[in-house]
């Protein structure tokens, strides 16, 4: 599901290695999300773009960046609608 215009989705990555060594990134906060990369560097680069074409596919654009949080077992990104940093950098 993309991201409304007023609303940031938090999307948590779970990474998990292959039998050939491979790393996967999966989401159960975005169905269908599937990065695999053969290091943590390569994963990280390709995931937000992974995140803004998903979306992108649902008609929305997205500005995706790594966000904080207390859940090892996952790596959480946030899914920041373009329009609303538009509507809050009017504001100011």
């Amino acid at each position: 599901m993309a991201a409304s215009k007023d609303t940031v989705k938090i999307i948590r990555v779970r990474v998990t290695e292959g039998r050939t060594g491979l790393l996967f990134a999966e989401s159960e906060d975005l169905q269908g999300l599937l990065v695999a990369e053969p290091d943590m560097a390569s994963l990280w680069e390709k995931v937000p773009e992974a995140i803004q074409d998903h979306h992108r596919a649902m008609g929305a654009s997205v500005i995706v960046k790594r966000a904080t949080h207390r859940d090892p077992s996952h790596h959480t990104f946030a899914a920041i609608p373009e329009e609303m940093i538009t509507r809050e950098a009017a504001r100011h």
